[in-house]
């Protein structure tokens, strides 16, 4: 599934009227190097874009990206370390939804 489709038209629909919101200095460093500094950087971005769009398990994030089970449980400990991502449920099918951090932090995301 292509970057855009999965996210410009999801989650930064809005994207025009970001231009005038200031970028959070802190939170871009973070983004930066979650989403533009690390191996997997474009996968952890599919997963934000994905669980934004329908909070889902990681099973079905595989299935939905086309990506290795393993690649995405990787990619979720890193969002889930750096507080990206919330966790709801304790083992197999715990669903995973984006953080607060995120979702008032969608204009730095995208200028990143």
């Amino acid at each position: 599934m292509p970057f855009d489709s999965l996210c410009r038209n999801k989650i930064f629909k809005d994207v025009a009227n970001y231009e005038d919101i200031k970028v959070d200095k802190f939170m871009q460093e973070l983004f930066s190097s979650v989403f533009t500094g690390m191996g997997g950087r474009y996968t952890r971005l599919r997963i934000i874009c994905a669980i934004t769009e329908n909070p889902i398990n990681a099973q079905e994030l595989s299935k939905k990206l086309s990506l290795d089970y393993k690649t995405i449980i990787h990619s979720i400990d890193v969002l889930e370390k750096n507080n990206l991502i919330i966790r709801e449920g304790t083992g197999y099918g715990d669903v995973f939804f984006p953080s607060d951090i995120i979702s008032s932090n969608l204009p730095t995301l995208y200028a990143v």
